[in-house]
């Protein structure tokens, strides 16, 4: 069952909560359910406690928090198909993240953490093209802004996924 903030009651055999982009963890550490950034899960979105599941904004997925609409649809996706019976692991691609402003377009790929490189910047005004390249000269990540934003689809190619099946 589910107690309201108001008091009432309501009995569920499923509940969908959506809270907002800075994962809240404490009513999930108050169950006892593994949290860090976010509630810890694993690839198909399961907590540490049985058929309780966490997906989007508040879920911690590999150890990452990914707060944007792509990563929540492959989870969404992933999820739904576990619950109609087929355990699914939740697969991220490449994720640039669109600023939709059209004063100035943006799109940002963030490197891993870990990863090795530097970053390459060209710049022509309020254009700018930056490439994080590996010691190798791979396409780790990037930010583009202005007339370089339209070079995004081409640049997440170049980018390795999150992670794959």
């Amino acid at each position: 069952g589910l107690t309201l903030g108001n008091g009432e009651q309501l009995q569920a055999d499923l509940v969908v909560s959506a809270v907002g982009l800075r994962p809240r963890t404490e009513l999930a550490r108050e169950a006892g359910i593994r949290s860090g950034r976010g509630i810890q899960v694993n690839r198909a979105l399961e907590t540490s406690a049985p058929d309780v599941f966490a997906l989007g904004d508040c879920a911690e997925v590999d150890g990452r928090v990914l707060l944007y609409v792509l990563p929540l649809m492959a989870c969404a996706r992933a999820l739904a198909k576990t619950l109609a019976g087929t355990r699914t692991e939740v697969s991220y691609g490449t994720m640039p993240v669109m600023v939709k402003t059209p004063c100035c377009p943006t799109a940002v790929c963030p490197p891993p953490m870990d990863a090795e490189g530097e970053w390459q910047v060209e710049q022509d005004g309020a254009d700018v093209k930056a490439l994080f390249r590996s010691p190798d000269g791979d396409t780790l990540g990037f930010a583009v802004t202005g007339r370089f934003a339209l070079e995004k689809q081409t640049l997440a190619k170049e980018v390795p996924p999150i992670h794959r099946d």
